[in-house]
């Protein structure tokens, strides 16, 4: 039977932090503080995520292997910049790691930075679940392992990347999340801060070690999207959360 509808009940012990009130067109928020960012990989997630948060003002470097897909993700956003993937990792104090499995060439570029990890395992037959289930550690797990000085946040990875370039605002005011995971508090903080700028509310799973559920959420989603009726609008299965820690 095809999935129509899923309700989360979220453990008590996880914080919400709340999406911020949004005054302007989703991705146009005048910013008290600029953060640089850097976009390592500039796929969907990547160049949809980073368009976005230089709209909302922050200064943007979006770093690929291919030139004129950097120049092409860069052109016409006020403080964003084209670059290699080496020059985005250098420049941001926040960097976006999008390529799925590959680990840093040189670990110290990533030291003290913040590094948000949004990557799930490829789909599977049909593009339902992944197969097979997950042995092992997470994406953000094996990230940290290799960056061991970096302050590695999974975050981003439940957002379906064509709803929030279609229909922000819709995806805004479901109140739809997204799902943190890390072991260092400053790096979740920023990273609810950046959910919040495109109009979503941000969950705290806790550590590093409860990656695997944000990653495990996205398959489920997935499959949620693939058997309903709704197609890939279904993914506003995050509006709906049975409770919201107090």
């Amino acid at each position: 039977m095809p999935i129509q509808y899923i309700r989360l009940v979220l453990p008590q012990h996880c914080l919400y932090y709340p999406a911020r009130p949004r005054a302007l067109p989703c991705g146009h928020q005048k910013r008290e503080s600029v953060m640089r960012i850097g976009i390592v990989g500039i796929g969907a997630v990547g160049r949809t995520l980073g368009t976005i948060w230089a709209r909302a003002g922050h200064e943007v470097a979006f770093g690929s292997r291919d030139p004129v897909r950097a120049t092409e993700a860069a052109t016409g956003l006020a403080g964003a910049r084209a670059t290699t993937q080496e020059q985005a990792a250098a420049f941001g104090e926040v960097v976006l790691w999008t390529p799925r499995g590959v680990m840093p060439a040189d670990p110290d570029m990533l030291a003290g930075k913040i590094v948000i990890d949004p990557n799930n395992r490829e789909p599977g037959p049909g593009g339902g679940y992944a197969s097979p289930r997950p042995q092992g550690p997470s994406f953000a797990e094996q990230l940290q392992a290799a960056a061991p000085r970096a302050r590695v946040v999974k975050a981003f990875n439940t957002v379906v990347m064509r709803l929030l370039r279609e229909n922000p605002e819709r995806l805004s005011a479901s109140g739809a999340q997204v799902f943190l995971a890390g072991d260092d508090a400053e790096a979740k903080t920023v990273a609810a801060a950046l959910a919040a700028d495109i109009g979503l509310g941000a969950v705290d799973l806790g550590g590093l070690e409860s990656a695997w559920m944000a990653e495990a959420m996205a398959d489920t989603f997935r499959q949620a999207m693939k058997t309903s009726p709704a197609g890939w609008r279904q993914a506003l299965v995050f509006a709906d959360l049975a409770e919201r820690p107090s």
